[in-house]
């Protein structure tokens, strides 16, 4: 800075002012490069999701055996109703599958 200052440039210190040029180019370029490492990409939190509590489990369980139940036993209902509650029953078929309990013992 003296240098410049002074207006006493020579060539050392225009070797200086390559040298400080070269380092922040090669420091740019190891920043661009570590901002593409495959090691630094995001990953989704699909992979640590928790198992749903056993009382969850068990609610979506009662849940069905009621709505079983609800559909092996019909109603002496009008034919309006009739299809009314039909449309409800095939509406609750349309769930996500997450919401689905395991059955499996």
């Amino acid at each position: 800075e003296r240098d410049l200052v002074n207006r006493q440039i020579d060539q050392a210190t225009l070797q200086r002012q390559q040298d400080l040029i070269t380092r922040l180019l090669e420091a740019e370029n190891a920043e661009r490069i570590r901002g593409e490492k495959e090691e630094r990409t995001s990953q989704t939190g699909d992979d640590n999701l928790k198992a749903s509590p056993p009382q969850t489990s068990e609610y979506l369980r009662q849940k069905m055996n009621e709505l079983e139940l609800l559909r092996t036993v019909p109603a002496e209902l009008l034919p309006y109703y009739r299809d009314r509650v039909n449309d409800y029953f095939n509406t609750l078929d349309v769930e996500p599958e997450n919401t689905q309990p395991d059955l499996k013992p």
